[in-house]
């Protein structure tokens, strides 16, 4: 009994400080020293007592009670206040701390200086249960800051429990992409409505919805002086992610055009993903991608609708999705256009790029490149996809079709960085034939790239015209239509043994028959090595070929012909 009494017997009332220190580490920050470096402060007619017990431990043998009275912010108010704190330059800190309290309640905890002008360095507003749980903020940059203090502030009357606070320096800050209030079911909380010179008027509606209880209704007018928008709160993206945002809409009437994007909160407003949509008067399901090339904290407003005419809008249901990295073709069949490929003319070439529907190997039309004057340079007229993923160790297979003005046209197909110094992949050498043809190449890379690597640049060597189709990424698995023709067959490993598969040096053969010929070829059906062993065995040196998928063939004194599919690392 008299060691529960005197556990829970020091009291700090009101405006009374026990001493404290200046660092980047809170002191005394499980309560098990006393009360020293911690203090109360209140304001109007609020009451805070604070006090050590046994019965506020969440670990160790002593935590601190907050017994606040008469709360009622701004007016009347109390707050738990650690010692002094630096944060130091170039470091990003996690604050975090074990809290509860008798019913449930809610908490500002703020890191702020002890004088005017207060700013946050840190700020977080959580809802405590008569449950331990554990919470967490962050300080919103790296600057050099002196003379801070956490600042605990109950924003209601109660009990309030706390223990093992902790300050930590991290060296990047953890991202929170989010879009608040998504299907608008607690009304129009952390959005914002925007005239931007035109009028707009957005309210919650119940009798519409596409899911749940309320969506929300715009309704737009004055759009020729303005375009009005709809946002939603500020939120985080992390360098290196891609985010699908999906949303439903529809209109009164049909037709009307609506801009969604994400953006930057603030001037210059960056755009990292953006769709223009036509809306029907019926709901429909619409997305886009979003993704930036560095992390931003608490300045992307992931949904930001743009209402480009007069009318009456219904918007639900916001979803945001981490998408996994993978490669893909922009355009791949030009359907839309040729718009997502880059395209290049230079060093003394002469050359048109377009589509065209008089050529297609697939759908209604092609790429057209019609080169008149060979530049100087292998890349003077070059054809390339847009940038996209690669995932680490992942083995791919690029496929496209091209046909010739005539045959023997000599042309490049690579896989390559977008950026300098364009580090390529995979580098291949073809010619055309005067009919479609499949054209196959595979490639892998020892890490994952986002949005960094461009799956097929084309370059044009000879004068011709060159038709381009149905771009397309395959896994390692996949079987070009033009790979060495059908009278080469696969047989048993009895007949003819080929090892390591895959490797990077030397490949071992073993027939059962004396091998007359030998030879690799590509996806292309391209001779690139021969030889004439005339022996059960053989040793080809393939160090020197590119990492890919290859055939080799082998012809045996017997007569038969034996394919099998080898990787190169």
């Amino acid at each position: 009994m008299m060691k529960n009494v005197l556990l829970s017997g020091i009291i700090i009332i009101t405006n009374c400080y026990l001493g404290w220190s200046q660092s980047d580490t809170i002191c005394n920050a499980s309560f098990e020293d006393s009360l020293a470096s911690w203090g109360v402060i209140s304001n109007g007619g609020a009451i805070a007592n604070a006090s050590i017990s046994s019965d506020a431990a969440y670990s160790g043998n002593l935590g601190l009670i907050l017994q606040a009275d008469n709360v009622t912010p701004p007016s009347s108010s109390c707050a738990l206040t650690s010692c002094l704190l630096n944060l130091e330059q170039g470091s990003y800190y996690r604050i975090s701390f074990w809290a509860k309290s008798d019913t449930q309640e809610s908490l500002l905890v703020v890191l702020q200086p002890t004088s005017a002008p207060f700013t946050n360095y840190a700020e977080a507003t959580f809802t405590t249960s008569p449950t331990w749980t554990q919470y967490d903020l962050y300080t919103a940059d790296s600057n050099a800051v002196a003379g801070l203090k956490v600042k605990v502030k109950p924003e209601a009357s109660g009990v309030y429990y706390f223990d093992d606070f902790l300050m930590e320096g991290i060296s990047a800050l953890p991202t929170n992409t989010v879009v608040c209030n998504s299907d608008f079911e607690i009304g129009l909380s952390e959005w914002t409505q925007s005239p931007n010179g035109g009028e707009i008027d957005a309210i919650v509606e119940s009798s519409e919805v596409q899911n749940g209880a309320s969506s929300v209704k715009v309704t737009a007018s004055n759009t020729e002086s303005g375009q009005p928008i709809l946002s939603s709160c500020k939120s985080d993206v992390e360098e290196g992610k891609k985010y699908e945002i999906s949303f439903w809409m529809k209109s009164d009437l049909g037709g009307e055009t609506v801009v969604a994007t994400s953006s930057l909160s603030a001037s210059p407003y960056t755009n990292y993903g953006q769709t223009s949509i036509t809306l029907a008067n019926s709901w429909t399901e619409y997305s886009f991608i979003t993704e930036a090339d560095t992390t931003v904290y608490s300045n992307v407003r992931l949904a930001k609708f743009k209402f480009l005419n007069d009318g009456v809008y219904y918007v639900d249901n916001i979803t945001i999705e981490v998408v996994p990295p993978q490669p893909l073709f922009c355009d791949g069949d030009f359907e839309t256009g040729i718009t997502d490929w880059t395209q290049t003319v230079n060093n003394e070439a002469i050359a048109s790029i377009s589509v065209t529907p008089s050529q297609a190997q697939n759908g209604l039309q092609s790429a057209m490149v019609l080169l008149n004057t060979p530049g100087t340079t292998n890349g003077s007229v070059q054809l390339s996809s847009c940038p996209t993923d690669v995932v680490q160790d992942s083995t791919y297979t690029v496929s496209f079709w091209v046909k010739g003005s005539a045959g023997g046209l000599n042309f490049n197909a690579i896989t390559a960085f977008s950026s300098a110094p364009f580090a390529a992949l995979s580098s291949n050498s073809f010619q055309t034939n005067a009919d479609w043809t499949e054209y196959c190449y595979t490639f892998s890379h020892d890490s994952t790239v986002i949005g960094g690597i461009r799956l097929l640049k084309l370059q044009f060597l000879d004068a011709g015209t060159y038709y381009i189709d149905n771009a397309t990424v395959q896994d390692e698995s996949y079987i070009c239509s033009s790979a060495p023709p059908s009278s080469v067959l696969e047989h048993s490993f009895d007949e003819l043994n080929l090892w390591p598969n895959p490797s990077s040096g030397e490949l071992h053969l073993k027939s059962s028959s004396s091998i007359s010929s030998l030879f690799i070829k590509d996806l292309s059906g391209k001779i690139i090595f021969s030889s004439r062993p005339d022996s059960l065995t053989s040793t080809i040196n393939a160090s020197n070929l590119n990492m890919g998928t290859y055939f080799i063939v082998a012809e045996l004194e017997s007569g038969v012909m034996i394919q099998k599919r080898w990787i190169k690392l």
